[in-house]
């Protein structure tokens, strides 16, 4: 992973001018998670380019025929994966017996299509909004040049900031009442964590973007029986990416006005063209 991080900021400065979104934060969790699923990295930047048509284009025909392409990759892969395992997740999908039964092939690829999504899109949208963030508060970026100590701390504020995914819909299953407001069964609630991780009875300050802030209880990444299964992952992916660009000593401009994603399920950078040099 760290050696994956250095490769793509090394890309990234070779350009000198990059979009921050697509040539470095969309890059690092996918190649991570292509290396664990088995995925050759001869074909990663394949997966790369039709990951980017089937979340981001904005031809509906192109989006869906770039989806189907990789489901037919992962049919392909889950195939050889069967005859001849190795260690990796696909692997393990393709040779796992449950009740005597090996999982059907359908089953191995939506699993591989699922980890492909979850694996990534929202530590890309999370590394970009947060190094948006540091970029906009230049003077917490100064802090953790200074003290790279602070990285940890740095990261779950990030989490907290971007708050990527923004909403959850519940049914509720008993009445109860939150604040006053009566829910009855069967009542739609929907949990909104930018809201959330920006309780005043929790965070002090909370509308101020902080890499000091400590404890960071905030609810990004889920809690309890509904915690994020890859929160390690992203949380390492964060540090690795933001932990490379300090060691390089990189300085990172905006290179133009960032555009949003035009979303109320994600929350973040679309594109982010910035300019960067090695100290």
């Amino acid at each position: 992973m760290q050696g994956i991080a250095e490769r793509v900021v090394n890309t990234a400065l070779k350009q000198g001018s990059c979009d921050f979104v697509t040539d470095v934060a969309a890059r690092i969790p996918l190649f991570v998670i292509c290396r664990m699923m088995g995925v050759p990295e001869s074909d990663w930047e394949h997966l790369y380019d039709l990951t980017s048509q089937a979340f981001a284009a904005g031809d509906p025909l192109t989006r869906r025929f770039a989806h189907l392409n990789i489901l037919g990759y992962f049919e392909t892969l889950q195939a050889e994966k069967a005859q001849n395992p190795g260690d990796d997740l696909v692997s393990v999908l393709a040779t796992a017996e449950v009740e005597g039964e090996r999982l059907s092939a359908d089953d191995v690829i939506l699993n591989c299509d699922n980890l492909l999504v979850g694996g990534t899109e929202n530590t890309r949208i999370a590394a970009a909004g947060g190094m948006l963030a540091l970029l906009e508060h230049p003077g917490q970026w100064q802090a953790v040049r200074d003290d790279h100590e602070l990285l940890p701390s740095t990261v779950e504020e990030v989490l907290r900031w971007t708050s990527t995914a923004t909403h959850i819909m519940r049914t509720a299953v008993r009445p109860t009442e939150i604040h006053g407001q009566r829910i009855e069964v069967g009542d739609k609630v929907v949990f909104w964590l930018p809201s959330a991780n920006r309780d005043e009875s929790v965070f002090t300050d909370p509308d101020t973007f902080d890499v000091h802030r400590t404890p960071n209880r905030h609810l990004s990444l889920g809690f309890g029986e509904h915690f994020c299964l890859g929160s390690m992952l992203a949380r390492v992916e964060l540090r690795l990416l933001y932990g490379e660009l300090l060691r390089q000593g990189v300085h990172i401009e905006l290179d133009g006005e960032p555009k949003l994603l035009d979303s109320i399920v994600v929350n973040g950078p679309e594109t982010m063209p910035v300019r960067m040099k090695a100290a």
